[in-house]
């Protein structure tokens, strides 16, 4: 073999690597340029679908708000366990927020109590204000549904008598007397938990579970009262109470409803953008 064929032999091999070579490095460079722009493409998708996410405004379940007015049928319920008990009461509530609810209520009681020594009357009437607020909310379905937490504040005011009252004494003898019709006028404070549901449309039933508290009660000192309108025996200063309620809500607030939901996803969707 000349020395001229070794040499073409060698530089075409060369060559021959070079051209391998640079191929390989092209392809490896491509495909670390494409693995890149994949990367990078994925990366900035995932962040349009975080930011999409982030800035996607929450679904907002609003309830019918509006005037509920109805009857407690709690008075008629313990007229069968207390028959010395009569009496009836309204209710009524208004939302006044997406979550808050005013309430008022107005009743009459009467109280007949008697035994071998002892007759008592007292005809009464009651009025109890405050406000509830609704603890179950969905973002899933709409419900008009409540679970409440609230409070309410009472006045209480009644006549009452004892027609005949006797005292059996074997020492000094046994006494028969009589104390006239005299006012009296207390205050009253409850904190309850209560359910209200919808059952046909715009139509509810609900019930409450109440502590109720005596503040203070004002009256001629000659006579306690045996009951007091609203909220229950004299002698126990603090106890438990109940409403089961029927109620018919003029729901007149749909279109601020609707208008509550637009404006309430759009302040979600400014707030996710200044965080």
């Amino acid at each position: 073999m000349s020395r001229y064929t070794y040499i073409n032999i060698k530089a075409a091999l060369i060559a021959l690597l070079l051209s391998v070579a640079i191929d390989s490095s092209a392809q490896a460079l491509d495909g670390a340029l494409r693995q890149a722009s994949s990367n990078s493409n994925k990366s900035q998708s995932n962040g349009d679908d975080d930011e999409e996410d982030k800035y996607t405004p929450k679904i907002i379940v609003l309830k019918d708000q509006g005037l509920s007015l109805g009857i407690d049928l709690s008075p008629f319920i313990m007229r069968i366990i207390k028959e010395e008990n009569t009496g009836f009461a309204f209710v009524g509530r208004m939302g006044f927020k997406t979550r808050w609810w005013a309430n008022g209520e107005v009743g009459f009681q009467n109280t007949k109590y008697s035994n071998q020594n002892f007759k008592y009357k007292a005809n009464g009437a009651f009025i109890k204000i405050g406000v509830d607020y609704d603890i179950f909310m969905s973002e899933y379905f709409p419900v008009n549904d409540n679970i409440f937490v609230g409070a309410r504040y009472g006045y209480s005011w009644q006549s009452h008598e004892a027609k005949n009252f006797s005292i059996v004494d074997s020492y000094w003898g046994n006494y028969d007397g009589s104390v006239g019709n005299s006012a009296v006028n207390s205050h009253i404070i409850e904190i309850l938990f209560g359910l209200r549901c919808e059952v046909l449309k715009n139509f509810y039933m609900g019930w409450s579970v109440r502590g109720r508290f005596l503040l203070a009660s004002f009256h001629d000192s000659s006579l306690d009262p045996y009951a007091i309108a609203g909220y229950g025996n004299y002698d126990t200063k603090a106890g438990i109470g109940f409403t089961y309620t029927l109620e018919y809500q003029i729901p007149f607030n749909k279109l601020k409803k609707n208008k509550q939901l637009h404006r309430d996803a759009t302040t979600i969707e400014l707030t996710n953008k200044k965080e």
